[in-house]
């Protein structure tokens, strides 16, 4: 067996079979970390190999005030992932970016297809991270304008496999599935890979152990997916599938 099935069926046994308990994801995370230190760094092809300086993790967030609410829940969620991978010997740099500063940048680049500068290094910025944070305040529904636009200039392939959270913040716990419907479904199709586990804050919610619960569990999932390599198992199984595709799937 590889290391990346034994990766992956640690963390399916320890972390997902009976619930997201805290124990159980430490518990995962755990035998994660275990397999990652006794992989070789010279097969390139080990998902396990070690990482070299510090993960990267970046909220994007669509917050449309100074300091705003939805910010604020994706930095919760980052430092708690933030917390588990420190907790397990890793470094992680946190970075954040508010659309806000750029929303005139995005619309430039949505109608003519130019982008400015400073929003292509936002764009290097996001794509270059091992795992994101996209937050959105919820209007009418669904998720902003200038949150869907920013996603709509990212090209379709530059977060393929990549982990990220969902959150939103809303007025009403009338919202509460709109990162589970309207986020979730973005983001499947730009093949990045959700957390089982995603947040939505309404007004209620801010200092409720509910939320606190949950913010602790989307970040343990996020830091539980960039140790077990995910990504680079996902593109691993991504080259199998396309060298093997006309062997194993029959003409009909």
């Amino acid at each position: 067996m590889g290391q990346g099935a034994v990766i992956a069926g640690a963390y399916a046994e320890r972390g997902m079979v009976g619930g997201f308990g805290g124990q159980r994801i430490e518990a995962g995370i755990a035998d994660i970390v275990d397999v990652a230190d006794a992989a070789s760094v010279t097969d390139v092809t080990d998902v396990a190999a070690k990482h070299s300086g510090a993960y990267r993790i970046t909220v994007v967030s669509a917050g449309v005030s100074e300091h705003s609410a939805t910010g604020r829940l994706g930095d919760a969620v980052a430092a708690r992932a933030q917390e588990t991978l420190q907790r397990h010997g890793r470094e992680c740099e946190l970075r954040h970016v508010d659309l806000k500063d750029f929303a005139a940048d995005i619309a430039v680049a949505a109608v003519n297809y130019q982008l400015t500068d400073a929003l292509r290094d936002v764009l290097d910025q996001v794509t270059s991270s091992d795992a994101l944070i996209a937050a959105t305040p919820v209007f009418k529904a669904s998720y902003s304008g200038l949150f869907k636009s920013f996603w709509d200039i990212v090209d379709v392939d530059a977060i393929v496999n990549m982990p990220v959270t969902l959150v939103a913040t809303g007025g009403t716990r009338r919202h509460a599935l709109v990162p589970d419907t309207a986020m979730r479904s973005l983001f499947a199709f730009l093949r990045a890979i959700p957390t089982p586990t995603s947040l939505l804050a309404a007004g209620e919610d801010w200092g409720s152990d509910e939320l606190e619960s949950r913010q602790c569990r989307a970040g343990e999932e996020l830091a539980a997916m960039i140790l077990a390599g995910l990504r680079r198992v996902m593109a691993n199984a991504d080259a199998v599938t396309s060298h093997d595709a006309h062997a194993r799937i029959p003409v009909r």
